[in-house]
């Protein structure tokens, strides 16, 4: 499965889990990028707040599967854990060379988990889990925690 877009597009960012630090955090990554997001939550009232800044709302995980680098924004490691993995589950729709950063806490076991099947399908993975409130999320001043190869972490700079 290809999720090109075209030649002389960049490829939007990903978003999944609006709730109280992922929705400013999207929110900035649509105002600061440069880039078009595209955003999913099972909640409607986020997604249609941030389409009124031009984030485009997937109707479903499998949707953010076309952006280059999805961000995880989720409040628990089941939920990481639903949405990742499964025939349906994101991981399976990344293309290769795409990236997948976890903002949440999730367990250890599950982080490496995803790491392997990340590498397995040539995906790049950060484990980066944010620190402080959501009025720091929303002042875009976040302390985040990045794991990954030195050219994963160069990239998402």
């Amino acid at each position: 499965m290809s999720n090109k877009v075209g030649l002389c597009e960049d490829p939007p960012l990903g978003f999944i889990g609006l709730g109280v630090m992922g929705e400013p955090m999207c929110r900035n990554l649509a105002r600061c990028s440069g880039r078009s997001v595209i955003a999913f939550d099972q909640d409607s009232a986020p997604l249609n707040r941030l389409t009124k800044i031009g984030v485009l709302a997937a109707k479903t995980v499998q949707e953010v599967g076309a952006a280059e680098i999805v961000f995880l924004s989720l409040p628990h490691g089941d939920a990481v854990s639903a949405v990742c993995f499964g025939k349906e589950g994101l991981l399976s729709q990344l293309d290769a060379g795409s990236t997948l950063v976890d903002l949440g806490t999730s367990p250890v076991a599950l982080t490496r988990e995803i790491a392997l099947l990340a590498m397995e399908r040539s995906v790049d993975f950060a484990d980066a889990p944010v620190a402080r409130t959501r009025a720091a999320a929303e002042a875009g001043t976040l302390s985040i925690m990045v794991g990954a190869a030195a050219s994963i972490y160069t990239r998402l700079e």
